[in-house]
């Protein structure tokens, strides 16, 4: 006999497949259903939810995933909404128009190859959202009537204030530009440990800490790029929900110098490169709820010989797959003169070009 898949042999580590007498039978009869990959962020300007079919056809499913058509509903198939709950009341739900209802819209994107067809429908909103509150969503589908809810607490952002510093005293959130220079950066000693603190905020349980140095390289022919390099801190769990929790991460400030290297010698290399300067750093923040965390858990990869996995779903009336929320926070400092000169003299950035305070290059280097 032929057997049937489903696109859950793929999103999931494993079927439990029940016979009766001497008959198998395989995902029968046959439920529509859905699969969501969403995320709602108050700070993003637009919402992208992922929604995918969870079907049957003869064959292999790994080659089925491959058809757009296997995995994509039809256009207008779907009606997708999002209501916004507080103490089980319902309000406003868009901060741009004070619309109870957001109805997303679609649309068709290309996405990076792999199990899945790179071509995967979207649905979308470009309404403000509010950072507090609870979100519902429901996929409803059209030709039956059949609807899917989920329902996430949106997350407010990481706050930087004079009382909360996102730093170690006595760095403060002044805007790029405009920090006294009292609180500028610098990681000039390379052999202290630096840390990066911050305070939790509610609902929320994953933390995940960038540090983004920007800087610009200066062509021969006058030209000026502005780059970013990332150096990326493992992920930070808080106790609570309750926030105001002291979180940090920490590095050694060799670090700092030896990942900045390495992510310009990775980059494309550059032609023509006068100098480059030094311009601000940058902490970015990003927060994720409980949900998210169960899920991220749920897949992470086993630690032990077993084979059979649970899998995580929040998605009502037989859907799988996660909606959540997350959110991201960021603040700019400036540099002290002192780091700048660290980085045109340090040996993993001395080779680089990387200007001075005065605006000269280290020629020993080069």
């Amino acid at each position: 006999m032929k057997l049937k898949h489903s696109v859950l042999s793929i999103l999931l580590s494993g079927l439990a497949f029940v016979s009766c007498k001497n008959d198998l039978k395989v995902l029968a009869p046959y439920k529509e259903s859905v699969s969501v990959y969403g995320f709602l962020n108050a700070n993003d300007t637009i919402q992208q939810i992922r929604i995918n079919k969870v079907f049957l056809g003869e064959g292999d499913a790994t080659v089925m995933a491959q058809n757009s058509d296997s995995i994509n509903f039809p256009a207008g198939a779907l009606t997708v909404t999002l209501e916004r709950y507080k103490n089980g009341q319902k309000l406003a739900a868009s901060a741009t128009t004070s619309a109870t209802s957001i109805v997303l819209t679609e649309t068709v994107v290309a996405t990076a190859p792999g199990p899945f067809s790179t071509t995967q429908r979207l649905y979308i909103t470009k309404e403000k959202l509010f950072n507090s509150g609870d979100y519902k969503m429901t996929i409803k589908i059209n030709s039956s009537g059949k609807e899917f809810t989920s329902t996430a607490t949106i997350l407010d952002s990481v706050k930087a204030t004079s009382t909360k510093p996102l730093t170690l005293s006595p760095v403060h959130p002044f805007p790029v530009g405009t920090t006294p220079q009292s609180a500028y950066i610098d990681y000039s000693n390379t052999t202290v440990k630096q840390k990066i603190k911050f305070y939790s905020i509610p609902n929320a349980r994953l933390y995940n800490v960038v540090m983004r140095f920007h800087y610009r390289d200066t062509l021969l022919d006058g030209s000026v790029n502005s780059k970013y390099a990332d150096y990326t801190f493992p992920t930070v769990k808080s106790d609570g929900l309750a926030g105001n929790e002291n979180l940090e991460v920490d590095f050694d400030a060799s670090d700092f110098y030896a990942n900045l290297a390495n992510m310009i010698n990775a980059a494309p290399p550059v032609n023509n490169l006068r100098n480059r300067a030094a311009d601000y750093l940058e902490y970015i923040v990003y927060a994720g709820s409980q949900d998210l965390s169960d899920f991220l858990q749920v897949n992470a990869p086993s630690t032990t010989i077993a084979q059979d996995k649970p899998y995580y779903t929040n998605i009502s009336n037989g859907g799988v797959g996660i909606f959540a929320t997350r959110s991201r926070f960021s603040i700019g400092k400036d540099l002290a003169n002192i780091f700048i000169d660290q980085l045109a003299l340090n040996h993993y950035t001395c080779p680089l070009k990387f200007c001075n305070s005065s605006g000269s290059t280290n020629t020993a280097c080069q």
